[in-house]
């Protein structure tokens, strides 16, 4: 009979598989900095090297904290990889996964926890975003967040989510679909961009396809 760490070991390697499989042909984007172990960066031989170990070090801090079980929706549906498909005021939808809603048997509190590879985010308003999806969803608003760290195996800051009011998150959605609906597109630039997704898109990056006209919110006597 498998361990739930050679379950979890089997999982990491049948989902990099599929992963790979999915992306054939194309080039690795390897994050990171380069090394003498690994002079190309986090690629393919990186993950292969470390993601057994983040698989242990999630195995370890599961096993190290006995009081935390993972929290079932009132429809049964256990929180892991929890899907998220609502629409709130101002007909904003709000899609994506919750790495793990948990719940401690000892208090009863929930807290949501986002599964890291890198570098934790600066806030937790990624979580907020989560707290806001569940209330919605399920109408349950955890009060506490985390990034849990797969390096380290640990928990980064444990976030006061009611430092995010959930109408305060539901209207900055509003504003940001304003923004989106309107074609207006702010680059933040930063050491962040590195790791963007949508780069390549980007006209602060060279892209001129979706370069706007710097002078057309402009009226004549402002020209």
């Amino acid at each position: 009979m498998s361990t739930p760490y050679e379950v979890g070991l089997a999982t990491f390697r049948e989902s990099f598989a599929e992963a790979e499989a999915k992306g054939a042909g194309k080039t690795w984007k390897a994050g990171g900095r380069a090394t003498k172990k690994f002079p190309n960066k986090e690629d393919k031989t990186w993950w292969m090297a470390e993601g057994p170990t983040m698989v242990h070090n999630y195995y370890n801090w599961r096993m190290q904290n006995p009081n935390l079980e993972v929290w079932r929706a009132p429809d049964g549906t256990p929180g892991i990889e929890l899907d998220m498909n609502v629409t709130i005021v101002g007909n904003v939808i709000v899609k994506g996964k919750i790495d793990r809603v948990f719940q401690d048997k000892n208090t009863g509190q929930l807290i949501i926890v986002d599964l890291k590879t890198g570098k934790p985010p600066a806030s937790g308003l990624q979580l907020a975003v989560y707290r806001l999806a569940l209330d919605a969803q399920f109408g349950v608003s955890p009060d506490y967040g985390a990034y849990w760290m797969a390096r380290g195996g640990t928990l980064d800051k444990v976030w006061n989510l009611n430092e995010y009011p959930i109408k305060m998150v539901s209207r900055w959605l509003r504003d940001t679909k304003k923004a989106i609906d309107m074609g207006v597109f702010i680059p933040h630039t930063g050491i962040l961009c590195d790791y963007c997704g949508v780069r390549k898109h980007c006209y602060a990056f060279g892209n001129n396809e979706y370069i706007p006209d710097f002078d057309n919110d402009l009226n004549g006597e402002d020209k």
